[in-house]
Order: C-alpha cells, then structure tokens, then sequence
C-alpha cells in the first residue's frame, strides 16, 4: 500500500487527500435500464489546478475564482446479469468496506476493468504482494500492458517515475492467470468487451488509456477515466492538458474528439476524479461545455 500511494500522491500531486473516512454517503447508485453503476468512492479531495499546462489567467480566474478544486478517487461497480464488475480499484481506502456495503467480498467481483494503471487506479488490486479479487478476470487494454511493462524504457527514467512501473509490473505479474488483453476502438467504431459494456481508445493521458459504455435498455453511461482529471476546467477547454499526461498533445486532441461525440448524443457520464456522486450531464452555458453533477 505504501508504494501505491507514494504513486497517487505524485501522480496526482495538486490534490490534498481529505474526507476518506468510510461514510454511506459516499455509495451512489445510478440505474441504466435493469444494470446498476454504483459509485463506490475512495475518498473525496480538494486542490489547486497548478497541474494544468497552459491554462491562462483569464480562465483560471473564471473556471476556478477560490483557487481551489473539488476532485475524488472513484471506483464504479457494475452489477449486469449477475455478474459483478469493477471499473478501476483506486487506492484501495475503502474498496472492500464499500463493497461489503453492497453485500459483497473481492471474491464475489467477476470482472476489473481498467481504465489505465497509474498507481491511484490499481492501488485496491493487490495487499501484501496478494490479489485482492482471486476470482476476477483482468482487463487491460494491450497498448497499456506494453507500455508498463517495457523494462528498458523503464530504465531510461529517473528512480521516483520507476516506481510506478514496478508496482504496474507488480499487478500484471500477479493477475497473469487471469490477465485479458484487448484492443480497444475509437468511439465512432466502439465494440462490446463484454456483454453491456463497450471499451473505447482514449490515448493520451497513458498510452493504452481507455473509456468504457455502459448501456443497457437504450440508456447510456460514459465512465472517462482519466481522459479528464479537473472537469471544472478541461470540459469547457479540452485543449488543456495537466503534467500527468505521458502525451498532453494526444490526451488534448482524445479529448476534444470524445467531448464532442457525448454532446452531440446527449450522453451521461462519469469520471474517476469527479467529485461526488461522480455522474452527471455535459450541458451548453454560456461559459461553454460544462460537467452538471447528478
């Protein structure tokens, strides 16, 4: 646990950790037809948005007027036919004591679908060098296993950035039995990876990085990982990128292109640094696009 959270406080370093003390509160549900996404929070959190390459004074004086931001660690729990799937394991604060709120122990998860493996995303995947799931299937886009397990490109870095790919290493190693690679499509061409659930490319903020749909009876949910972190300011100015980003140039143009589609379809969505319930609707101001929370 140590290692992983050194990785989240670096990789999401304009956050100060606050609010992760287990409370109900922090469970929300959100219906799709007869498959349920339940928000399961890892803890709520505020910042600032020196993460942000190039945002001007002009927008952070509009987006963000206190100099401060409203973020979270998220983790999304699935319930489709019976099966029980994981979007993301976060740090791993409250994952289990969350799950048993829904009557659940990591043995009864079928399915972890990940978004990418930045340490706040897989932290919950393993405790003492163990699987926490022992049942589940591991889903992982291949572009994003390559890039975490390229030991030479590893080497190339300084010591505190290897630190996140030995604990990514870690994982794979670990889940290797029940590792599935796949490739995921662009969302114009997005297919099932498993029965209700559509995987889409999202490179950029990792170079495997991936969204999810989830739909079930015509309604739809758009779960963006870390195509965005800060919302306030990324959804109005996609153009925007933060230092996490291993290509901000690609992670600005994915998502530019992904905001423009879940307008246009009207689409619910939810994201893994929303601040609670973490689900909302992308709605037209007269500030531009913006995230309005369930």
């Amino acid at each position: 646990m140590k290692r992983f959270l050194f990785l989240a406080l670096t990789v999401l370093g304009f956050l100060t950790l606050q609010g992760c003390k287990k409370s109900e509160k922090l469970i929300y549900h959100h219906k799709l037809g007869k498959t349920e996404v339940v928000l399961l929070s890892d803890g709520q959190n505020t910042g600032d948005p020196s993460a942000l390459i190039g945002a001007s004074e002009e927008i952070l004086n509009e987006f963000v007027p206190t100099g401060t931001l409203n973020s979270a660690f998220n983790i999304f729990l699935l319930k489709i036919d019976g099966k029980k799937i994981i979007v993301d394991a976060g740090m791993g604060f409250h994952l289990v004591d969350n799950l048993a709120s829904e009557g659940l122990q990591p043995e009864d998860i079928d399915m972890i679908l990940l978004t990418h493996m930045h340490g706040d995303h897989i932290g919950g995947l393993l405790k003492d060098g163990q699987k926490v799931f022992p049942n589940a299937k591991l889903y992982i886009s291949e572009k994003e296993v390559a890039y975490w397990t390229d030991k030479e490109y590893m080497s190339s870095l300084p010591e505190g950035q290897q630190r996140g790919f030995i604990g990514a290493q870690q994982v794979v190693e670990t889940y290797k039995d029940n590792l599935v690679l796949f490739e995921p499509q662009e969302i114009e061409n997005m297919q099932d990876l498993i029965p209700g659930v559509k995987s889409i490319a999202s490179y950029g903020h990792t170079p495997g990085h991936t969204c999810y749909m989830v739909e079930n009876g015509g309604d739809k949910l758009f779960i963006w990982g870390d195509m965005i972190n800060i919302a306030a300011v990324q959804v109005p100015h996609p153009e925007i990128p933060t230092r996490f980003d291993v290509d901000p140039d690609m992670a600005a143009a994915t998502r530019a292109h992904i905001l423009n589609y879940l307008e246009t379809n009207k689409l619910n969505v939810a994201g893994m640094h929303v601040e609670y319930p973490g689900v909302g609707k992308l709605v037209r101001s007269n500030r531009g696009l913006e995230l309005k929370l369930d």
